[in-house]
């Protein structure tokens, strides 16, 4: 959520990248894969996406951009 809201509507790899740079991510979340190869912080970032959505704090004004509701 901080990510929304420093960069407002935004595309998940903006997401991504702003938590990289700002947020203390676990070095096994950085460099982590799945089984079937997916970077487990994007991993865990789409999840809890889902989850606030489904709150109805994060909405997709959009397709492909991530919002504040």
């Amino acid at each position: 959520m901080s990510a929304l809201k420093a960069l407002g509507p935004s595309k998940p790899k903006a997401v991504y990248d702003w938590i990289r740079r700002n947020e203390p991510v676990p070095v096994a979340d950085l460099t982590g894969s799945t089984s079937d190869g997916e970077n487990l912080l994007e991993k865990n970032v789409r999840w809890a996406r889902f989850q606030l959505r489904q709150d109805g704090v994060v909405s997709s004004p959009a397709r492909g951009v991530w919002d504040l509701a």
